[in-house]
């Protein structure tokens, strides 16, 4: 399909039609060159697609406020999860998750705390069956 075409522009809007950022129109290209990979390689498995939103405001209730509007875009309703510690809107589309998220402070600590050992533990000899 793609072959036959450069690039795959037969999957691609004409983006002088479209009159969106030049970063919306890069993210709304690679979704349209995504789907035409799949079309054009149907031996090779599925990818799995989360599209992902982490607002980066000053304060959590700002992100919170984020969540609230992609949930309304989504038309979902946000909500804690993960034991209180995410707030979260998602919505599938097939096989396609899109989600906002913001984590509360005490749970950003907690991870951050967490992750502060990474380095610190490491087998002293091989690990079975192989390292990943």
């Amino acid at each position: 399909m793609t072959d036959e075409v450069q690039g795959g522009t037969e999957w691609v809007p004409r983006f002088g039609m479209l009159e969106v950022p030049a970063e919306r129109a890069a993210l709304i290209r690679g979704l349209f060159e995504l789907a035409a990979f799949v079309a054009d390689h149907p031996e090779l498995p599925l990818p799995s697609v989360d599209a992902g939103m982490f607002p980066r405001e000053a304060s959590f209730s700002d992100e919170v406020a984020v969540v609230d509007r992609v949930a309304a875009g989504l038309g979902v309703t946000a909500g804690l999860r993960a034991g209180g510690g995410q707030y979260t809107a998602a919505k599938s589309f097939g096989p396609v998750r899109v989600y906002a998220m913001t984590s509360t402070p005490e749970h950003q600590a907690a991870y951050q705390a967490h992750m502060s050992y990474k380095n610190n533990v490491r087998p002293s000899g091989p690990i079975p069956g192989g390292a990943r």
